[in-house]
């Protein structure tokens, strides 16, 4: 089953209040660090149901949201009627893997998706070209953990991912102004002990 189907069968279950909440801390974060304002083109890789993107809509210009579950952004395209957001544009297509033309993002963001990815480096290369200059990435994903996170690791290709190897790649694809930082934790039972997974912000500008 590819990822996109397995993520169809919990769409309908995906959001949950602390999905919510962390969703609303990403985007402050974003807005501390981005001079994020109304003409901001943003591109967002793995969007899901859109927490983030409901949120971040009221700060930016356009967003054009993609990902490869229907189930995801079926929720996403109710939530859009549902808010009367029309500054979204879904899309259900692997934009690290297929072309898309535009390459005059403002920004371009990814939650939580760098850890299904056989090559996070390859894909932040890609991402580059998707920014005009002067704009800027956001990679928020899990620092490395020891892969207890997910009850089902299938299509998990990494166990997160120490902040200096994030920022060598981003030293590496030429990004300025690099900063990695960790924003919040999230906890989840295991083995009957409550555990915390801590979850990284990384951001740099082209």
């Amino acid at each position: 089953m590819d990822i996109g189907k397995r993520f169809d069968q919990v769409a309908n279950r995906y959001d949950t209040p602390d999905k919510i909440k962390r969703s609303e801390e990403f985007v402050k974060k974003l807005l501390e660090l981005i001079p994020i304002d109304k003409n901001f083109k943003v591109m967002d890789i793995g969007a899901g149901t859109g927490l983030v993107d409901v949120v971040l809509s009221k700060y930016t210009g356009q967003i054009y949201a993609f990902d490869l579950s229907e189930g995801m952004l079926k929720v996403f395209e109710e939530k859009i009627k549902k808010n009367g957001i029309e500054n979204i544009k879904i899309f259900k297509k692997d934009v690290l893997n297929e072309d898309f033309p535009e390459r005059d993002f403002d920004l371009v963001i990814t939650s939580m998706t760098f850890h299904h990815l056989d090559n996070p480096e390859e894909a932040l290369r890609k991402i580059k070209d998707y920014l005009k200059d002067g704009g800027y990435v956001a990679i928020i994903d899990l620092e490395k953990e020891d892969g207890t996170f997910h009850s089902d690791n299938t299509d998990v290709k990494h166990f997160g991912f120490e902040k200096d190897d994030v920022k060598n790649w981003f030293e590496k694809n030429g990004f300025k102004d690099i900063k990695v930082i960790t924003v919040y934790s999230i906890k989840k039972e295991r083995n009957g002990k409550v555990k915390d997974y801590p979850v990284f912000l990384a951001v740099g500008q082209r």
